[in-house]
């Protein structure tokens, strides 16, 4: 359950093999990837550490080991857990493993992206009769739009805009960000599904129902899935100014 007075629990997706990064992540985990003599990790945590954001568990897996030394330097004032998968397990499985660490209500990110909000009232993004809230941008990504929105829900998901079987009229005009808040209990409605499984089938279960909210922005993320993508965030962010940032000193410490 949610403590009563500590802020929302962030949920961190870091345990896939990043195939697509290619010999970057041949030994050096995703969430590490050096940026401004930062591991990626640092940034992608900075808007929620700035937010107030305090308690995190990271989903690991591919290359575990040394993203639990990082996660083990990291200061008292955060509150870190974690698990580590033995076999594949896809983003949805992961998550539904997480299930004994799981608050009531959390933030889920994806371990590759960053974006840069403020994320300090993100608990009261998810209604009282929604199981979720997804975080869609109109910004350009670089994304095929994937997501369509009709009032406030979600009513399409799909990898692509061109994605077979989307109902007619549900254009997709919006791009999942990575982010999102959930419910616990949503897990249920894909408890029966074998691993590996792809968060998306969650999404869809909750679509179906009707209980999947929209939360828009204009803001862009950036991600590093790729050797391209990961090129232009150290374009970005890889100067000494750029890297500023509250968690500078964790990283001191974690040398």
């Amino acid at each position: 359950m949610n403590r009563p007075g500590t802020a929302l629990q962030a949920v961190v997706l870091a345990g896939g093999r990043a195939t697509r990064l290619g010999r970057l992540a041949t030994t050096v985990p995703k969430v590490l990837q050096p940026v401004g003599g930062r591991p990626f990790l640092h940034h992608l945590l900075e808007p929620l550490v700035r937010s107030g954001l305090r308690r995190f568990h990271f989903c690991l897996g591919h290359l575990a080991e040394p993203v639990v030394r990082h996660l083990r330097e990291l200061p008292e004032t955060l509150e870190v857990t974690f698990q580590v998968e033995t076999v594949p397990r896809g983003t949805g499985g992961a998550l539904r493993a997480a299930l004994p660490h799981l608050d009531d209500r959390f933030l889920l990110l994806l371990g590759d992206t960053h974006l840069p909000l403020d994320y300090s009232s993100a608990a009261t993004w998810c209604g009282p009769d929604q199981e979720g809230a997804m975080l869609v941008t109109s910004a350009h990504t670089g994304v095929a739009p994937n997501t369509a929105v009709t009032g406030d829900l979600v009513t399409w998901y799909g990898k692509t805009a061109g994605h077979a079987g989307r109902p007619p009229g549900q254009t997709p005009a919006w791009t999942d960000t990575g982010v999102c808040v959930l419910r616990r209990s949503a897990l249920r409605h894909v408890s029966v599904l074998p691993d590996p499984m792809d968060l998306g089938s969650l999404f869809q279960a909750l679509i179906r129902r009707g209980t999947l909210a929209a939360r828009r922005t204009d803001v862009p993320f950036t991600d590093i899935g790729t050797p391209e993508r990961y090129a232009r965030f150290r374009d970005r962010y890889g100067t000494p100014e750029a890297s500023t940032s509250p968690l500078d000193d964790i990283h001191k410490t974690a040398k």
